[in-house]
């Protein structure tokens, strides 16, 4: 089997005042297996991360930020849909959008034909 690339992701974080507020963060990313590579920016309050995609999940790398007491801003879309006619096409629209980078969740609704997208 061929290994997938390793995928990379920019965070955006709020509540980091100082260095040590970066570093702690970069330590809660590396501790998650599958991490390679944690790189936040005080500055620009993000945090760049590689990961394996096989072992670590974009809401795996949320929840490390929060549980080391931050937070992670995710911006949130809705998509219009035409043409779904049952629960398979609501199904279809999800798996297809959930592969995308940077999607955290997504609720697709058939009678508004609407895609919920929460990204980051």
């Amino acid at each position: 089997m061929v290994k997938k690339p390793e995928k990379k992701t920019d965070l955006k974080i709020s509540g980091m005042t100082c260095a040590s507020c970066a570093s702690t963060i970069e330590k809660s990313l590396l501790n998650l297996e599958g991490v390679s590579k944690a790189l936040v920016n005080l500055g620009t309050e993000t945090a760049s991360v590689e990961y394996d995609q096989d072992k670590v999940k974009i809401n795996d790398l949320n929840k490390a930020v929060t549980d080391a007491g931050y937070e992670v801003i995710n911006e949130k879309a809705v998509i219009k849909i035409g043409g779904m006619t049952c629960a398979m096409c609501v199904k279809t629209n999800e798996e297809a959008l959930k592969k995308l980078d940077g999607v955290v969740s997504v609720n697709v609704n058939l009678g508004a034909e609407k895609a919920y997208v929460t990204y980051n």
